[in-house]
């Protein structure tokens, strides 16, 4: 089943790549694609900080994936300026 996946910050420059299209198989989670994106594409995802969205909620790890979400990943982020 294909699967857009969308990267933020560190992920996007550790990456390389903004937004990909990938075919993964049916019952993936958002923990398998994390896996999936370290194995094929070099990520370094796994045990450490990570946000997840499908098609623009966040949710879990365990969400498993449906034709055509949109998968979004992004490290925690801070700034603004404190008084």
């Amino acid at each position: 089943m294909e699967v857009s996946v969308r990267l933020f910050a560190t992920f996007r420059q550790e990456a390389g790549w903004a937004e990909k299209r990938m075919d993964v198989p049916e019952g993936t989670t958002v923990q398998d694609l994390m896996a999936i994106l370290e194995t094929e594409q070099g990520l370094r995802l796994i045990g450490r900080p990570v946000y997840a969205a499908v098609s623009q909620e966040y949710t879990t790890e365990n969400r498993v994936l449906q034709t055509g979400d949109e998968v979004a990943l992004f490290p925690p982020v801070s700034g603004g300026r404190g008084e």
